[in-house]
């Protein structure tokens, strides 16, 4: 019983340690519609905000068909 135990709570920790590296920090402009990689080109010259991609896509912003991020 206790190695069951252990088990689901080892396949639990590493499906979270996955789940974490899966988080991307995507960037997105003031006025932009989309969010981009760090170093896109059509972001250039802007002035750009970091955010994680779900919060990115949960507030609207698709992706750049540039940099597909």
């Amino acid at each position: 019983m206790k190695r069951k135990i252990l088990s689901v709570f080892f396949l639990v920790a590493v499906i979270l340690v996955f789940a974490q590296s899966g988080a991307k920090t995507v960037y997105v402009t003031a006025k932009g519609k989309k969010y981009h990689t760090q170093y896109c080109r059509t972001i250039k010259n802007s002035t750009i905000t970091a955010m994680d991609k779900t919060e990115a896509v949960n507030a609207g912003y698709t992706a750049c068909k540039v940099c597909k991020p």
